[in-house]
């Protein structure tokens, strides 16, 4: 049993690691787009936050805490892009498109950090998920649908770095 076990443990993580580098140039092309979304918190740049985001786009899909509407997310995401108390960073680690080329996914790590009541910095991690589309081959790409999995998990500083690390700083495209 403990060797079926190992076996398939091996072949989940070969199976990972060969998806964890290699896409498609127009799927590169999503994982920049997501890598600019998530510049554009880093920079507390609302404008671009808002243009990555589609106007009917829901925000904390499958969730209780919904947002609905590109206003909506903006708003609801105004105190994660101006920092205030949290910082927020993620990277998308997958990306696929499938039959339809104008609609993609993309799934990373985040981490969450913000002080404490007592001015202490706390960390928190969790996978993000988002559905990206867009209209035709030369428009950009923009969130349709953003969430992710059970709710953060309360880690260490080097956790938290270590989370966030094992998505790729760069795109890989396949041979």
């Amino acid at each position: 049993m403990k060797y079926l076990i190992a076996m398939s443990l091996l072949a989940l993580t070969s199976a990972v690691n060969a998806q964890d580098a290699k896409l498609s140039a127009e799927e590169c092309r999503v994982w920049a787009r997501e890598q600019s979304f998530a510049a554009s918190v880093d920079r507390h740049d609302a404008k671009s936050f808002a243009e990555h985001v589609h106007p009917g786009a829901v925000f904390g899909a499958a969730s209780a805490n919904v947002q609905r509407g590109r206003d909506a997310v903006v708003k609801a995401w105004q105190p994660i892009i101006e920092g205030r108390n949290v910082s927020l960073q993620w990277r998308p680690h997958f990306v696929s498109i499938g039959a339809d080329p104008n609609v993609a996914i993309s799934r990373g790590p985040f981490v969450i950090s913000s002080k404490d009541a007592n001015g202490s910095m706390t960390y928190a991690i969790g996978d993000f998920v988002s559905v990206w589309v867009r209209n035709n081959a030369r428009s950009p790409w923009v969130v349709l649908f953003d969430g992710g999995g059970p709710p953060p998990a309360k880690v260490s500083e080097d956790e938290a770095k270590k989370h966030l690390q094992t998505a790729p700083a760069q795109c890989s495209l396949q041979d």
